[in-house]
């Protein structure tokens, strides 16, 4: 099916106030996505889709006052709130604006490294966004991107779970991808890509109900705002049921494994 992406910027958009609040997802591996892509003081860099900048942020303190970041996202609540950020901060090397992912308004060549942080995955032409990505960059720059690699065994029961509820669902706002390539999208845009790796951390709740809302703080919102009421209290039910299962006396532990990806333009 087609996804209207300013439909998907508008789930997100109403996530922007809590976004990352109950546990701290996005800035651990935006932080992890920075120190992988290697930034260097004095480089230009183009985050897209950097939401509330879980990797704009430390991006602009690696690039130092001499360099540049430039922000990109669809959602204007995210944009509002990174901005009054980057101002908080000082950050005069920073810059966020309004825009569509999927066809950057951006000069070609005008880059030296574009990052993308659990983003391609949800837009609806993954594909499309990654040339787009790849022709901001100068010959020889870099693409560093990240997508979620799951969470493991133990949790499971989050697809299952999800897929009972899917016929009562409504149309999704934002595509579920769970076997989505980041490598080969990256690939296709005519990239080399240097290195793939997969790193796992744990992100601890007091209970359930800090996981449950925490689920309405990322992408798993579209799918839960898509339910009768009647449906979600069933469906919370049993979600919270199998997440206090697993509840110790240090809490609940969330495992949570992500892909990175280092591409390169060709320099020719």
């Amino acid at each position: 099916m087609a996804f209207d992406p300013h439909r998907i910027a508008a789930v997100f958009g109403r996530a922007a106030s809590s976004y990352d609040s109950v546990v701290p997802f996005f800035t651990h591996f935006g932080a992890r996505l920075v120190d992988v892509a290697g930034l260097g003081p004095g480089e230009s860099v183009l985050d897209v889709g950097c939401g509330r900048g879980a990797t704009l942020l430390p991006a602009a303190e690696r690039v130092g006052p001499a360099g540049r970041v430039v922000g990109v996202d669809l959602a204007p609540e995210m944009v509002a709130l990174l901005k009054a950020d980057i101002d908080r901060r000082g950050l005069a090397q920073a810059s966020v604006r309004l825009g569509d992912a999927g066809a950057l308004d951006v000069e070609p060549g005008s880059f030296d490294v574009v990052i993308c942080s659990f983003v391609l995955h949800l837009l609806p032409d993954p594909e499309a966004t990654a040339v787009g990505m790849a022709a901001a960059l100068r010959p020889g720059g870099r693409c560093v991107a990240a997508a979620p690699a799951g969470s493991g065994p133990d949790w499971d029961f989050l697809l299952r779970v999800f897929g009972a509820y899917a016929d009562r669902a409504g149309p999704p706002e934002v595509p579920f991808r769970p076997d989505f390539d980041l490598g080969m999208t990256l690939r296709g845009a005519g990239l080399e890509v240097t290195s793939t790796a997969i790193e796992a951390t744990e992100f601890h709740f007091a209970d359930e109900q800090a996981w449950w809302a925490w689920a309405w703080t990322q992408g798993m919102r579209s799918f839960l705002e898509s339910l009768a009421p009647a449906d979600l209290e069933a469906m919370q039910r049993e979600l919270l049921a199998e997440v206090a299962a697993r509840r110790t006396a240090a809490g609940i532990a969330m495992p949570q494994r992500a892909v990175f990806v280092v591409a390169e333009k060709p320099a020719g």
